[in-house]
């Protein structure tokens, strides 16, 4: 089980501190028997991912997502939207402040022109995400504070028939574990955190993501489902 923790108590020390401890918690067995796929919900989740990955030998890729921020407020996150065009919606925020779903969609739209399809040229080659239908997904990131993303790939997954859907996070707020775990197979955490600050907050060293290191890993890898046969 999880451990409760006053938000102020704990840090990891790092990602490979953070994918040693959920290794420790995850279904190893069933994973490898039933050749689970790691989907990674952002940069900073690859270096966890190519950890677990090499240690289970399972295949991983990374699912693009990006946000849609409010008008005129850049750091205000009201929607996400994913490579395969599902959108999640933060229906109180846009309520709130009046957005119509016409400006949502736009955006969304223009978020994959822009943004989206340059991730996947970037990192997978212009590929598009692999095949999921049938297969057992854990969705993976280095913490879960909101859960617009994990929902956005969560409803995407489904969108793409995977048979099951898991989560995996070293840490995640204390009330989104409860909304979550009615709609996920099951939740993979070390720590549910009450009073939630920031991912950042939770890890002793958290280096910033570089595209160049992130494309390196992957380049590298022989868990990367996108380039398998090419290493």
């Amino acid at each position: 089980m999880p451990e409760n923790l006053d938000s102020k108590n704990y840090l990891f020390n790092h990602r490979e501190d953070a994918a040693k401890k959920l290794l420790d918690i995850l279904p190893q067995d069933l994973m490898q028997q039933e050749e689970w796929v790691i989907l990674c919900l952002s940069n900073g989740a690859v270096s966890i991912a190519e950890i677990i990955a090499k240690k289970l030998k399972i295949n991983y890729d990374l699912l693009f997502v990006e946000p849609i921020y409010a008008p005129n407020n850049d750091e205000c996150q009201v929607a996400m939207v994913s490579e395969v065009e599902e959108i999640v919606i933060h229906h109180d925020l846009v309520d709130s402040f009046g957005i119509t779903l016409d400006y949502i969609y736009g955006e969304a739209q223009r978020k994959y022109q822009h943004k989206l399809l340059e991730y996947q040229n970037l990192y997978r080659k212009s590929l598009s995400l692999s095949d999921m239908k049938e297969r057992n997904v854990l969705l993976l990131d280095e913490g879960c504070e909101t859960g617009l993303i994990t929902l956005c790939a969560l409803k995407s997954t489904l969108a793409l028939g995977v048979k099951k859907v898991s989560v995996a996070t070293p840490m995640i707020a204390d009330d989104l574990y409860h909304h979550l775990e009615m709609k996920v197979d099951k939740i993979y955490t070390n720590y549910k955190v009450k009073d939630f600050i920031a991912v950042d907050y939770y890890y002793r060293e958290l280096e910033e993501v570089k595209r160049k290191k992130t494309r390196k890993i992957l380049e590298e890898s022989t868990w990367y489902l996108p380039f398998k046969g090419e290493n």
